[in-house]
């Protein structure tokens, strides 16, 4: 395991020394070139995984302490060690639910302006495909906010995690829903979409 002076080394490869208001912090571009030394996608899971075991404050922006515990809790002393780690626990995400559910949880806050308890519709259309794999009923839920971007503005932190649960609950043919369960509101209208909508995209 890579000693503290050895991460605090490592983390001030990447660490915003310009800044002057005393934070010890990886921004966004710093968190970038991590990413590039990692060869990882900026457009895959990968790098919200790392954020998230890094323990990152919000989106590209990790703290040395949040860098510390997360690189000790991986076993993680070096560049390649740190790939082979998000990789794993990309891996993990396929036979552990409860790891996954908890990472995407997570996902809203770093989504979520500071003082605000929604995130952007917009903002949940550019990430739910990346977190979410190739499930159908995210992949849908997306095509359903694309095509209702003039009403549907904010997603609340009740819809982000239902929709998990439902993307289990789901049966294809959507014959399973009902409109007296207790799901969000937004669901009832979302499951009339995709029941008029082009049947080969619920698959």
């Amino acid at each position: 395991m890579a000693k503290g002076g050895d991460l605090q080394t490592w983390f001030i490869e990447y660490q915003d020394l310009d800044r002057t208001d005393g934070r010890v912090v990886i921004t966004p571009e710093g968190f970038e070139k991590l990413c590039d030394a990692l060869e990882f996608n900026l457009e895959k899971i990968e790098p919200m995984v790392l954020l998230w075991k890094l323990n990152g404050v919000e989106l590209g922006t990790v703290e040395f302490d949040g860098w510390e515990s997360g690189m000790r809790a991986m076993n993680v002393k070096d560049i390649k060690g740190l790939k082979a780690a998000i990789s794993r626990t990309v891996q993990d995400f396929e036979n552990d639910s409860v790891l996954f559910k908890t990472f995407y949880r997570k996902v809203f806050d770093y989504l979520r302006p500071e003082q605000q308890r929604s995130v952007s519709a917009e903002d949940a259309v550019a990430v739910l495909p990346v977190v979410a794999g190739n499930s159908w009923v995210f992949e849908k839920f997306v095509k359903y906010l694309e095509a209702n971007s003039d009403s549907i503005k904010v997603i609340s932190r009740d819809q982000w995690q239902s929709l998990l649960e439902l993307s289990k609950a789901l049966s294809p043919d959507l014959s399973n829903y009902s409109n007296e369960d207790a799901w969000p509101a937004m669901f009832d209208g979302f499951v009339d979409w995709a029941k008029n909508s082009k049947p080969e995209a619920a698959k």
